[in-house]
C-alpha cells in the first residue's frame, strides 16, 4: 500500500465514514479497534478551468497561488487547451456561483449549473477532500473489522401510502440479532422510534440491505412522515438526519453522515444474473440455508396474522441472507474503496472505468500539479469492436474452452498501448500494478487463502477490465483516446485469429470465440491431459505477455446464438448463460421444463426430451401447477400518469391490468403477473396459491416460449414429432429412441 498512485498518498488507516460539503469542512471517522473517534479538518474546496474568462470579474479578489485566500488560481504545466488553471477557494459555493456569474456575462444568458459549461471539471465534496489528501477509505482493515449492520422491514403494502410496516429484522456482524413487531397499526410509530433507537446504540460503520434504496428507506421514510417523525441514521458530530444524494442516477440513492448505506442489490447488477431479488440471488449463489422460508410477498402481512413465527423466521432469514450476500458481492468494492477517492457507498454502482478508474487517474493528476486534459477531438471515424464468431450451432461433445487470459488488459500492458491525453503515463502504471496486484492475490486464493484475497483479485479484475472500455468510451472519459482503443481491439482481433487458426490446424471443431475465450470440440477419445496440452501448444505460439489458458470443459454444449449456450458439466452441472434461456420473466413452470430436458438433450437422451415435455404439459392441463408456478415478474417504467396518457391509443398488458383494478405502482417497481382464464394477465396476489391460470396460454408458451431453445439442436422433423403434443405416435413417426442430438456448421 505504498504506492501512491494506486492507494492515495497518505496512509492514515481505519476510516470507515468522511462527510464533507463545498464550505470546506470535511468530518472523518475513523476506527480504532472497538473505538470509533471523530477528527474535524479543513480543505479548499477546488474547480479546474480551461481559461479564466469567467473569473476576470474577481479582479484583485483573484489571488494568485495563496491558500489563505479566498480565491486563489495555480496555473499548472499543461498543453494548450488542456484544463490548466486550478481554482481554490475558502467556499467553494462562492467558489461556484462566481464562475456561474461570469458565464452568464459572456454567454449573455441564465446559467445554473457547472454542468452547463465546457470546460471545467470537478467532483463532489467528498471526493475533492480525498483526493486534495490523498486519503481512501478502509485502510488497514479487513471486511469484518468494520461494523456492519443489516435491517430489512416486513410491510402491508408496496407502498406507504397503502400501507404500513409491522416487522423489522435487524442483525449485526457482532452477534446482535432482534425482531421489533407492530401487531397494530397504532404500534408502527414505536416500532420505528425502536429502530432508530437500535441502530444508535449498536452504532454500526455500515448499513446494508437488498434494494434499500428504492424500497426500505423510501418506505420507513414515508411511514414515519406520517407519524411526524424524521429519522435519524447520522452519528453524533455531523448533521442529523437522512437525505437523498443527487449524483446523477436515475433512481433514489440516500446518505446520512457517519455511516455508510450500502445496497447489495447495487453490486448483484455487476453479475448479470437472470433475476436480482435477494431469494433468487441467494439461492443462484448458493448462500440460502437448507431450512429457508419462503413467502410469497403478497402473502407476508397475512401469514403474520396466523402464523407470526414464521414470519418471524422468514425476517431474520432475510437480513442473515443480506449479510452472506454482502460478503460476496461487497467485498469487491470495500477493496476498491481503499485506492479510489470515492465514498464506500459509491463504488457498488459506479461504473469501473469513469467511477474507479478515472479518480485514480485525477487523484494523481491533482496531486502532481499537473493540467487536466481538455476536450478530446471529435472523430468521424466509428470505433471498431472485437471479433465475435460463431462457427457452429447445436449440441456438441467433449467441449474445451481456452481463454486469452484478460486479453485486452495484457495487449495495453504488452504493447504499452496508453491515452495520448495522460503525459504523465498513469494509466499504464495503474494497469501494471493493479495487475501484480490481482495476481499475487490470485495465487494466494488458490494456494488456500481465500477470504480478502478472493475480494481483492476480484475488484483488482473489475478495474483492469474496464481499462479498454474507459480509452473507447469517448467524451464520456476525461482521458479517453478513441485511437488507442482501436490499436487495442485491432491487435485484439489478430490475436484472436491466430489462435483460432493454430486450433483448426490441430483438428478441433470450433464452436464459438470473442475476447472471453475459444470454445472447441474435441474428438471422443481425447484426455484432458491432451485439451490441456493442445492448449499450451497453441499458448507458446503467442506474444510474450499474452496467454492462452485451458478455462474447463464440458461433456457437451448446446450452441444457440453468441453467447447464449448450455453447458452439461462433467460432475453433471448444468450451465445456462445468455437471456435466451435464463431471464428476470422466466417462469418457474418453464424454468423447471427447460432444465430437465436440456440435461436429457444434452446426455443424448431425446426420448427424456419427450417426457419432460408430456410431463410439463400435464401438469399443466392437470392443473397440477399453481398460479405461482406460471407466473412472470415485470418490471414497470412508466409511471401510472405516464401509462394513462399514452393508453388511449396503445394499451399495454401489464399496466392495463394494474389499471383495471385500480392499482398505485412506482416506476421501476417490479410486480408478479400471471395469465387467468378468462380474465387475461392478473396480478399474482389475487389467488396465489389458486390454479385459475389459462391452460392454453402457457401450452402454447411451453412450446414457443421454451421448447424452441432446443430447436438448433435437434433435427427440424424429430423436433416436430417430439413437441406434437398428441400422445400417440403418427403411422410415419420414427421411435424417438432412434432420433440423435444434431449440429451444423456455419
Amino acid at each position: 500500500m505504498n504506492d501512491p498512485l494506486v492507494y492515495g498518498a497518505d496512509s492514515t488507516p481505519g476510516i470507515v465514514a468522511v462527510h464533507a460539503d463545498l464550505s470546506g469542512r470535511a468530518l472523518i471517522w475513523r476506527r480504532e479497534n472497538q473505538q470509533v473517534r471523530l477528527e474535524r479538518a479543513r480543505f479548499r474546496s477546488w474547480l479546474y478551468a480551461r481559461d479564466l474568462a469567467d473569473v476576470e470579474h474577481l479582479g484583485a479578489r483573484l489571488a494568485g497561488d495563496d491558500d489563505q485566500a479566498p480565491f486563489s488560481v495555480r496555473e499548472l504545466s499543461g498543453s494548450p487547451g488542456s484544463l490548466r488553471y486550478l481554482l481554490s477557494a475558502h467556499d467553494g459555493r462562492t467558489l461556484r456561483q462566481a464562475v456561474l456569474t461570469g458565464a452568464q456575462r459572456r454567454l449573455g444568458r441564465r446559467v445554473t449549473s457547472l454542468h452547463d459549461l465546457s470546460g471545467y471539471y470537478s467532483v463532489g465534496a467528498v471526493e475533492q477532500y480525498l483526493m486534495t489528501s490523498g486519503r481512501t477509505y478502509f485502510k488497514g482493515l479487513a471486511f469484518d473489522d468494520v461494523h456492519r449492520l443489516q435491517f430489512d422491514l416486513e410491510t402491508t403494502s408496496l407502498t406507504p401510502e397503502t400501507g404500513r410496516i409491522f416487522m423489522a429484522a435487524i442483525r449485526d456482524n457482532q452477534g446482535f440479532e432482534q425482531v421489533l413487531e407492530a401487531p397494530q397499526p397504532e404500534d408502527e410509530s414505536a416500532l420505528i422510534r425502536m429502530l432508530m433507537q437500535v441502530i444508535t446504540s449498536r452504532n454500526p460503520d455500515v448499513i446494508e440491505n437488498h434494494n434499500v434504496m428504492r424500497f426500505d428507506l423510501p418506505y420507513l421514510l414515508g411511514r414515519a412522515k406520517a407519524h411526524g417523525l424524521a429519522p435519524n441514521f447520522s452519528r453524533p458530530g455531523g448533521p442529523a438526519g437522512l437525505w437523498q444524494v443527487q449524483d446523477g442516477r436515475s433512481s433514489p440513492h440516500w446518505a446520512c453522515a457517519g455511516r455508510e448505506i450500502v445496497d447489495t442489490l447495487d453490486a448483484v447488477r455487476r453479475l448479470d444474473l437472470p433475476s436480482m431479488g435477494l431469494k433468487a440471488v441467494s439461492q443462484h449463489l448458493g448462500l440460502a440455508p437448507a431450512d429457508r422460508v419462503y413467502l410469497e410477498g403478497a402473502l407476508i402481512a397475512q401469514t403474520y396474522q396466523t402464523d407470526p413465527e414464521r414470519v418471524r423466521r422468514y425476517a431474520l432469514q432475510d437480513v442473515e441472507e443480506v449479510d452472506a450476500l454482502a460478503r460476496q458481492v461487497l467485498a469487491p468494492s470495500f477493496a476498491l474503496a481503499q485506492m479510489a477517492p470515492r465514498p464506500y457507498h459509491r463504488l457498488p454502482y459506479a461504473g469501473t472505468a469513469t467511477g474507479m478508474l478515472e479518480p485514480m487517474l485525477v487523484r494523481a493528476y491533482l496531486q502532481a500539479g499537473h493540467a487536466l486534459p481538455g476536450s478530446p477531438e471529435r472523430t468521424t471515424t466509428p470505433h471498431k469492436g472485437g471479433a465475435v464468431e460463431l462457427y457452429a450451432e447445436g449440441v456438441l461433445t467433449h467441449v474445451v474452452k481456452a481463454d486469452v487470459a484478460s486479453m485486452y488488459p495484457s495487449i495495453i500492458r504488452h504493447d504499452r498501448i496508453g491515452s495520448a491525453a495522460d503525459p504523465l503515463g498513469v494509466f499504464l502504471h495503474l494497469m501494471d500494478h493493479l495487475t501484480a496486484l490481482r495476481l499475487h492475490h490470485k495465487a494466494a486464493a488458490k494456494r488456500g487463502e481465500h477470504g480478502e484475497h478472493d475480494a481483492i483479485q476480484g475488484a483488482m479484475k473489475l478495474v483492469v477490465n474496464s481499462g479498454y472500455g474507459y480509452l473507447g468510451a469517448g467524451r464520456l472519459a476525461l482521458f479517453g483516446d478513441q485511437q488507442a482503443a482501436d490499436r487495442i481491439t485491432a491487435r485484439g482481433r489478430e490475436l484472436l485469429g491466430t489462435v483460432v487458426r493454430a486450433l483448426q490446424a490441430r483438428g478441433v471443431t470450433l464452436i464459438e470465440a470473442d475476447t472471453d475465450g475459444v470454445f472447441f470440440a474435441t474428438p471422443e477419445a481425447w484426455t484432458e491431459e491432451q485439451e490441456r496440452h493442445l492448449i499450451a501448444e497453441v499458448d507458446a505460439s503467442l506474444p510474450d505477455g499474452i496467454a492462452l489458458e485451458f478455462d474447463g470443459r464440458a461433456q457437451a454444449m448446446l450452441s444457440h446464438e453468441i453467447k447464449n449456450y448450455v453447458l452439461l458439466r462433467y460432475d453433471g452441472r448444468l450451465e445456462l448463460r445468455g437471456a435466451a434461456f435464463e431471464s428476470s420473466r422466466t417462469e418457474s413452470y418453464g424454468r423447471a421444463f427447460l432444465h430437465q430436458a436440456l440435461r436429457c438433450l444434452l446426455s443424448g437422451d431425446v426420448p427424456g426430451v419427450r417426457q419432460a415435455y408430456l410431463k410439463a404439459l400435464n401438469n399443466l392441463e392437470a392443473r397440477a401447477c399453481t398460479n405461482a408456478d406460471v407466473a412472470s415478474r415485470v418490471r414497470l417504467t412508466k409511471s401510472p400518469e405516464a401509462y394513462a396518457g399514452t393508453r388511449p391509443t396503445r394499451k399495454e398488458a401489464a399496466y392495463e391490468a394494474l389499471t383495471v383494478l385500480k392499482r398505485s405502482w412506482q416506476p421501476g417497481e417490479r410486480v408478479t403477473l400471471y395469465h387467468r382464464a378468462g380474465h387475461g394477465l392478473t396480478p399474482l396476489d389475487v389467488n396465489p396459491e389458486g390454479r385459475d391460470y389459462d391452460v392454453s396460454h402457457y401450452a402454447g408458451a411451453l412450446i414457443g416460449g421454451y421448447a424452441s431453445r432446443l430447436r438448433k439442436g435437434l433435427n427440424p422433423e424429430d423436433f416436430r414429432q417430439i413437441f406434437n403434443h398428441a400422445g400417440q405416435p403418427g403411422l410415419f413417426d420414427r421411435p424417438f429412441d432412434e432420433m440423435k442430438p444434431q449440429w451444423s456448421a456455419l
